[in-house]
């Protein structure tokens, strides 16, 4: 366990050295880019009769909830309880922000054994019942680092958890704030890119175990150029902006150079806009060690990046992830072994990451990561010792 907790990390001693990066703020994405803020809470489920409450962003608006009583039968319910906290502290105007659902106005809720309440704005989860046997009661967030994320890893866990939450980088922070803060539930399971320092102190207040799956960083690189290069294309529009709503604006920068020619690459890599740097410049040392969205991470970054890895409670290599879960597993304290998880690499990708390592304009770019991903790899996969 020792090793896999990164307690003998020998930090590597960097130079200071300009940054090369000029960051825009949350990964590059304008505030308003967001969803809408919105804060929630449940204060009690009787069975037959459910009560809560829910602020939206506009302070002025009704909220509404969709109660999910079956995957076929749905009811909308507008807030009508009266919170006077609520416009007591001025987050909302009338204070109208609270409900209660029962058989009155939701016939059939006291039997509903899966049921699941939604911002009808929205869609993001406020409340769900769960009630199987191998439900895990505990909090646990996987920090994402992936612009394509793993979700084979989500789909294992969330149905064991009875509040899940995926792709916390496109929610707006006070939602996000909302889920690390629930009050009314101990299974609580996470997962997004988004920047450890800005969240550990909540994270830790609220008693999260958090774990990070790493991978190496060309094959990232790869990965993030070839969606660039998809995201390009007219036709995927709506997908590439459900990926990440900046992702169009970088791939216009990308969309008429071939990949496949190396010394158009190297300059693509060599002249990278802003908007570009943004996505592929450290992004692992950023995401651990920043202090918030606006401010690179403090010298020497590689340094910081490891201290955040050390404070994680489980991380594992991306070609190994049978150990990955076998320590999520152990921090989550369950009594059967989790499923494995195939995350197999693709052959477009890991090709593609081959010729990046070849060229020095790719390897400056995420210098500080393969220094991290070096080091990580050096604790969590040791070489063999040498046969006497």
């Amino acid at each position: 366990m020792e090793s896999i907790m990164f307690h003998d990390f020998g930090w590597i001693r960097i130079q200071n050295r300009r940054d090369l990066a000029k960051r825009s703020p949350v990964g590059g994405r304008a505030a308003e880019e967001f969803g809408k803020p919105m804060l929630f809470s449940i204060d009690e489920d009787m069975g037959e009769r459910i009560i809560g409450w829910l602020m939206p962003d506009n302070p002025a608006a009704t909220p509404r909830i969709i109660v999910h009583l079956d995957p076929e039968h749905h009811i909308a319910i507008d807030a009508f309880v009266y919170r006077p906290l609520l416009k007591e502290q001025g987050l909302h105007n009338s204070g109208v922000c609270g409900f209660v659902a029962d058989e009155s106005n939701c016939p059939g809720i006291g039997a509903a054994a899966h049921l699941e309440i939604r911002d009808g704005e929205n869609n993001v989860l406020i409340y769900r019942r769960h009630t199987a046997d191998n439900r895990i009661d505990s909090k646990f967030l996987r920090l994402e680092t992936q612009l394509f994320r793993s979700s084979n890893l989500d789909e294992m866990l969330i149905g064991r958890f009875q509040m899940p939450y995926r792709s916390l980088e496109l929610l707006p922070e006070e939602t996000t704030r909302s889920i690390f803060a629930i009050p009314f539930s101990n299974s609580i399971f996470a997962s997004g890119r988004i920047f450890w320092r800005v969240w550990e102190p909540l994270l830790r207040d609220r008693g999260f175990k958090v774990g990070m799956l790493l991978r190496d960083p060309f094959e990232e690189m790869s990965e993030r150029l070839l969606i660039l290069k998809w995201a390009s294309l007219p036709e995927a529009a709506a997908n590439a902006n459900a990926l990440m709503p900046a992702l169009q604006r970088c791939a216009g920068h990308i969309r008429h150079v071939d990949l496949s020619d190396s010394v158009a690459l190297e300059g693509l890599l060599l002249r990278a806009t802003d908007e570009l740097r943004t996505l592929l410049y450290n992004p692992l040392v950023y995401q651990l060690a920043a202090p918030n969205a606006f401010d690179p991470p403090p010298n020497p970054a590689p340094a910081a990046a490891l201290d955040s890895l050390a404070e994680l409670d489980a991380v594992g290599l991306r070609d190994d992830v049978d150990s990955f879960l076998g320590l999520v597993g152990a921090v989550l304290d369950l009594p059967e072994p989790l499923p494995f998880v195939a995350l197999g690499p693709s052959k477009t990708v890991t090709g593609f990451a081959d010729i990046l390592r070849e060229m020095s304009a790719a390897r400056v770019l995420i210098e500080q990561d393969l220094e991290v991903y070096a080091e990580a790899r050096r604790v969590l996969a040791p070489a063999p010792a040498a046969s006497a």
